[in-house]
């Protein structure tokens, strides 16, 4: 089975999860919250986003009511079906400029230097062969006017590691997950497919996506751990959470630390912001 129709068959199955996953607790809201701090400081004042791999459309509802004028992109269907429900239920159609069911390594669709800045929230998640994902950025430099900001998120590796020692410890010692280990792949087939278990995926270094981009033609901006210093510590966020003083001032050193790059890597995800070279 294509990567592209079990990542699809994935997030249609899980559309419902994926739409509340970033508010889910506390804890998930970091990821969300210190996205949002960057985007913030480096979208320009109005113009046109795409976002590329929209999901549910939680990012992009929020950039619409700030203005921008947004084009949806997402493999699954049900999600994109999500994010135009939000688009009408927040009197925002004026803003939606399309919502495409198509995959990041086709945007053909779009114009050459159409878009102001790009949201690439995911879509390199589920790349696990090198040509696809050359392939996207490719597509993703094409789009993106030459003054324009480019933002691409990652899972990081490292973070993946803690995640197999906390909840799937067998997988340290499957010969199938020398892949993993080595490169940082999963493949669905080594659980048949099981649609309770995450699709092909490629889990990414931040100096090897750094790397990755500048061979595409993109400078490096900055690289951002989206979940600061508190990965994996989310019942202990939550608690934290409970007390608004301590809520606010977590936040404030999610922020302040999130682009050290002694810890970047070490986020469970990360964010890398770049422009055309």
């Amino acid at each position: 089975m294509p990567s592209e129709t079990i990542v699809a068959k994935y997030y249609d199955y899980h559309s419902d999860y994926e739409d509340i996953r970033l508010f889910r607790d506390p804890y998930h809201m970091l990821e969300y919250i210190v996205t949002f701090h960057y985007l913030r400081k480096y979208l320009p004042r109005s113009g046109t986003i795409l976002d590329c791999g929209c999901g549910s459309g939680n990012y992009a509802i929020v950039l619409a009511g700030m203005g921008y004028h947004v084009a949806l992109v997402d493999i699954s269907e049900k999600l994109l079906n999500l994010a135009k429900k939000k688009f009408l239920r927040a009197g925002r159609t004026e803003n939606l400029i399309c919502a495409v069911n198509t995959s990041s390594t086709n945007l053909s669709m779009f114009k050459d230097k159409m878009f102001d800045a790009i949201l690439c929230f995911g879509p390199l998640y589920h790349l696990p062969n090198r040509k696809d994902q050359v392939k996207t950025v490719s597509e993703l430099r094409r789009v993106l006017k030459d003054s324009g900001i480019l933002f691409v998120s990652a899972i990081s590796y490292y973070s993946v590691l803690g995640t197999i020692v906390m909840r799937y410890e067998e997988e340290l010692v499957l010969d199938s997950h020398r892949e993993l280990f080595e490169r940082g792949i999963h493949l669905s087939k080594w659980h048949d497919f099981n649609l309770d278990v995450f699709p092909d995926a490629k889990f990414w270094r931040p100096q090897e996506l750094k790397s990755f981009m500048e061979q595409n033609g993109f400078i490096t901006v900055e690289m951002v751990a989206c979940e600061g210093v508190f990965t994996h510590l989310r019942d202990h966020v939550n608690r934290v959470a409970k007390d608004p003083r301590k809520w606010r001032k977590l936040i404030e050193i999610a922020i302040e630390t999130s682009n050290d790059p002694n810890i970047i890597g070490c986020s469970e995800h990360f964010l890398w912001i770049g422009k055309k070279g």
